[in-house]
């Protein structure tokens, strides 16, 4: 049986280190069994930190300055692994947790020297909405407007920071076309998309275009 941990993420400063990421998250920690996982920023001043220990979905995650060693903020989500991607600039972090094998979230943390800040990502990429994805969904499936769109999203990813100041996600799942509930003789599909995200400079987010990457009719 396969041995359940519980990990530990803390963020701290750090001296620099080359070769860090600044896109995807790194590898889950099911590859660091045993061991220490870090995620370096790229000034070299931040660091993400995880130990596993016992404990399944327990995750302690703390937000450190040093060398003054200042906790900056902690939250615990329930997740099964986490991966973390630092922006080109070092003052953000996107955190992704993942939660089950079908469900994934992303919160993102703006650093400074002496505070950090959860941002708030757009209303519409609420894992429980999906009205954002019919519109390009819909035009590449040529579907009338008499069928109606539904989809279950399996909630967002980290593809990497195209720029300081622009996240770009990924969100798949699976839907169909038509009534509820869904009739076998309705069109059912997978479909995966690109979301963008844009932050300003006082922590406001907005959603950018919705791109589909791939769908396939089942």
């Amino acid at each position: 049986m396969k041995t359940v941990v519980k990990y530990y993420v803390i963020i701290l400063a750090a001296a620099v280190i080359a070769g860090c990421t600044t896109s995807s998250p790194d590898n889950d920690y099911a590859s660091f069994s045993g061991e220490t996982y870090k995620s370096v920023a790229p000034n070299g001043r931040f660091l993400v930190q995880a130990h596993q220990e016992k404990g399944y979905y327990k995750f302690e995650v703390e937000l450190i300055e040093l060398p003054a060693g200042m906790p900056l903020f902690s939250f615990d989500p329930k997740a099964r692994f986490i991966g973390a991607a630092w922006s080109p600039d070092s003052k953000r972090v996107a955190i992704e947790q993942n939660k089950s094998t079908h469900n994934s979230a992303v919160s993102v943390f703006a650093i400074d020297q002496k505070a950090a800040k959860r941002l708030s990502l757009p209303a519409e990429c609420d894992s429980e909405s999906s009205a954002i994805f019919e519109s390009a969904t819909r035009k590449h499936a040529k579907k009338a407007d008499a069928l109606k769109f539904h989809f279950t999203s399996e909630g967002l990813q980290v593809v990497k920071w195209s720029s300081p100041n622009v996240l770009v996600l990924s969100a798949s799942g699976m839907g169909w076309w038509g009534g509820v509930p869904a009739k076998e003789s309705d069109t059912r599909f997978l479909a995966e998309y690109e979301v963008t995200i844009h932050f300003a400079p006082d922590g406001k987010t907005s959603l950018g275009p919705i791109v589909l990457k791939r769908y396939t009719e089942m």
